[in-house]
């Protein structure tokens, strides 16, 4: 059903009904996506190489708050650049 053909009413026994779209069930409708953490299969694999002991803790938890920081401060320099286009434009 086109979303015009949905718009229009309907006739049932005489009676002019507005049409109602398509309902749906609640296991085939859409729901929002969970946000996941964008790094979020980098700190996993930091954690299986710690598991396994391939590194030690400390120094994965130092590896995953580097990279958070570093994460953190590339973000921070971009929007200070594309404030300083803004500004300029």
């Amino acid at each position: 059903m086109n979303r015009a053909r949905a718009l229009e009413p309907t006739r049932r026994n005489g009676r002019v009904k507005a049409a109602r779209g398509r309902r749906m069930s609640g296991r085939h409708s859409r729901a929002a996506a969970p946000l996941r953490h964008p790094r979020l299969a980098w700190y996993v694999g930091v954690s299986v190489m710690a598991i396994v002991e391939i590194i030690e803790w400390p120094l994965a938890l130092m590896m995953m708050l580097g990279h958070e920081i570093a994460h953190h401060a590339h973000n921070q320099a971009l929007r200070d650049f594309a404030e300083g286009v803004e500004a300029g434009a």
